[in-house]
């Protein structure tokens, strides 16, 4: 065969059995070996990048046995999961309770870091510091912005809203807001998020360079009719759900200048404001139309009395992305759907916020997060009560009440739904101010409100009774001392009298400590003021109200109705009160602090909080009285006041401390820590009698 140069090329490029000439399968092998060397070269590169940032930004280190780690933080990067959204909210006078299930349902969609920025009065402001302390979401940051000197600049528009001049506030944003923040969603309080609240985040990018504000067409016709409206853009828009570009705000237009001229140019006519904000900000847009970027209706599904919704979302709810209740009668709105809808309300109200707590991706760690769990420790279950944080919401329900004098007292308590009773029973004869700490779950919330507001002619017409809502977490026995501590330091009175909720005080206590108060003016000398304790063991039996009446059922060797408390069971726990002198006695007289006493005291309110390494059952009371002896308080027994104990069935702690020896091995080697450590804090050594 004559082999020539152009056989030879027939043959490796035309070969019709390959169905494909050779030349083209060549050519594309040298691409793609060249290809392949190329990403070589390119994963090499970015290995050595992620072993630098692995060197630099994670710490593995071994503390005391424990195993931890530094997580890096993966930057605030445009367009990534881990790009924080800001949202602003007004949450002052009673915003704080009717927050919470729109906060749920935000942050149960939510995907991304968030950043609240809350525009707050003094009161809105201590509610909101504990509940997201407690609260300990991952990935979200709060800050607080006290507007409350900043009223008087919206105060003078007359406004017929049912929210008051708190509803005039958004337009105070760009200048309460920081000048760092550039952009904002700005909500209202009485929303329910069925979406991610991102999707919005994202439609600032979406804006022209003159849109610096995004709304939803307003979902009714309130505005159709000019002559009693204020001016709008055809059905004008609804303030609920609100883009603000700040950045453009500060930088295009003259902002405080634009609402204060509108708003002087149609008073002249109008008179007043129904719709607050809202009807300023339609009037501005009326005027400057090309400021507004339009929101698909689907993210302000509006609940008002003559909505148009229904011409939004169509026969598919499951179109809607936010609903708002922007209804003066909020859930109890008679509308198509609105059923459907309060129940997605009410998941969110039953809804156990402890698991938002978790998140499938984290995007910052700001502190060590040490995995120091010893399995072999037997007592694990109790030492979870420092561990974990419950989630509190103080002052849930409104509260009002001045501090009277120098004098004053308020009674504080804890307790858990199942004792709710007992609260409405003290009320009837405390005619002071009470600071009760509540544990419960959410799902008990609704019942609470119910009770409260409905169901108790005694609770429902008090509003010098702070609620403190503890909820519930698995892990932990029932938290005593968390409670206590809860309660204690939201008073707002000099003195508090600690007691425990199934007693029931002697008619004028209050009025009898306030007095006593004043005359012995225990705080300069460092006392407590014990308050005898006494029981009854008849279920029907109505506790006495007054000294004489109790000492004529009192018997010493008990063969009377009603005892010193716990005189049988535990008579070291009241014994040193000394109640024979008691009996006979018409002045204060001091008593010397004995081992396991643990007297109800009148104190000042800056005493030491409890110990909350001890929960459930046993010693909790006897702890604090101990580090009261260890700081040198003294002890004084008032002669003219008394507290009765009622029977009730035993709590679930008191029966495991019974039944379970484990449960009273565990409470030893607490007692023993506890004083080892209190040895340490105070350099003091107690009697051994009193480490009994």
């Amino acid at each position: 065969m004559n082999f020539t140069s152009k056989n030879v090329f027939t043959c490796l490029f035309f070969r019709p059995w390959l169905g494909v000439p050779l030349g083209i399968w060549v050519a594309v092998s040298i691409v793609y070996y060249w290809w392949l060397i190329s990403r070589i070269d390119v994963l090499e590169t970015e290995n050595k990048v992620i072993k630098k940032q692995l060197s630099l930004g994670s710490v593995h280190e071994v503390i005391d046995g424990a195993t931890s780690y530094t997580v890096p933080e993966i930057p605030d990067v445009v367009g990534t999961l881990c790009e924080t959204v800001h949202i602003a909210l007004v949450c002052m006078g009673k915003c704080t309770r009717n927050i919470t299930p729109m906060l749920k349902s935000l942050l149960h969609h939510r995907q991304n870091p968030i950043h609240f920025h809350f525009i707050v009065d003094p009161e809105s402001m201590r509610t909101l510091n504990k509940l997201f302390e407690t609260w300990d979401l991952p990935d979200v940051k709060y800050s607080c912005y006290d507007a409350q000197d900043r009223l008087s600049e919206v105060k003078w528009i007359p406004n017929n809203h049912y929210s008051g001049v708190y509803a005039l506030v958004k337009l105070l944003f760009p200048s309460i807001l920081p000048d760092k923040l550039e952009q904002v969603i700005v909500l209202d309080s009485d929303l329910t998020f069925l979406s991610d609240v991102s999707q919005l985040w994202h439609m600032f990018r979406n804006m022209s360079s003159l849109q610096f504000i995004g709304l939803v067409e307003n979902e009714s016709n309130w505005y159709t009719n000019q002559k009693t409206r204020w001016p709008a853009l055809r059905r004008g828009y609804n303030t609920g759900v609100m883009l603000l570009d700040l950045y453009k705000i500060r930088s295009l237009i003259s902002w405080t200048s634009v609402w204060q001229k509108t708003v002087n140019e149609n008073l002249n006519r109008l008179k007043t404001t129904a719709l607050a904000d809202q009807d300023v900000i339609n009037a501005i847009i009326k005027n400057h139309p090309h400021i507004v970027y339009d929101i698909s209706c689907h993210y302000n599904v509006q609940m008002s009395t003559q909505t148009l919704a229904k011409n939004c979302y169509g026969e598919d709810v499951k179109n809607i992305k936010i609903l708002h209740w922007n209804s003066p009668s909020k859930y109890n709105i008679r509308i198509r759907d609105a059923d459907y809808f309060k129940n997605i309300h009410q998941s969110y109200v039953n809804f156990d916020g402890n698991l938002l707590r978790e998140k499938l991706h984290r995007c910052s760690q700001n502190e060590v997060v040490t995995y120091k769990m010893n399995h072999s420790d037997l007592c694990l279950s109790f030492r979870a009560a420092q561990r974990v944080k419950l989630r509190t919401h103080i002052y849930y329900m409104d509260y009002s009440y001045m501090n009277v004098d120098n004098f004053d007292v308020t009674l504080v308590l804890q307790l858990s739904m199942d004792r709710l009773q007992f609260l409405e029973r003290i009320v009837k004869y405390w005619e002071g101010p009470l600071s009760a700490a509540i544990y419960l779950s959410d799902c008990e919330v609704t019942k609470l409100e119910s009770i409260l507001r409905d169901w108790s002619s005694t609770l429902n017409i008090k509003n010098n009774i702070g609620y403190h809502l503890v909820f519930k977490h698995d892990s932990v026995h029932y938290p005593v001392n968390y409670l206590r501590n809860v309660a204690l330091e939201n008073v707002n009175t000099p003195y508090v009298f600690l007691m425990d909720a199934d007693f029931v005080p002697m008619a004028g206590l209050y009025s009898y400590l306030r007095e006593s108060i004043k005359l012995i003016n225990p705080y300069p000398q460092k006392k407590c003021l014990v308050v005898p304790a006494f029981e009854t063991q008849r279920y029907r039996a109505s506790p006495p109200r007054y000294k004489e009446e109790l000492l004529s059922r009192l018997s010493i060797k008990h063969l009377g109705d009603v005892a010193p408390f716990r005189a049988r069971e535990w008579p070291r726990g009241h014994r040193a009160t000394n109640y024979i002198r008691w009996s006979t006695a018409t002045a204060p007289y001091e008593v010397d602090w004995q081992s396991d006493y643990e007297p109800y005291l009148v104190a000042h309110r800056s005493i030491p909080k409890y110990d909350t390494r001890f929960s459930g059952f046993g010693w909790n009371k006897v702890s604090h009285s101990v580090e009261l002896r260890a700081q040198g308080y003294k002890l004084s027994v008032l002669p003219g006041a008394f507290v009765v104990h009622t029977p009730h069935a035993p709590s679930p702690d008191i029966t495991a401390f019974r039944a379970d020896p484990h449960y009273r091995v565990c409470l030893s080697l607490l007692k023993q820590e506890f004083m080892d450590d209190l040895k340490r804090k105070y350099n003091v050594t107690l009697d051994d009698n009193q480490r009994k």
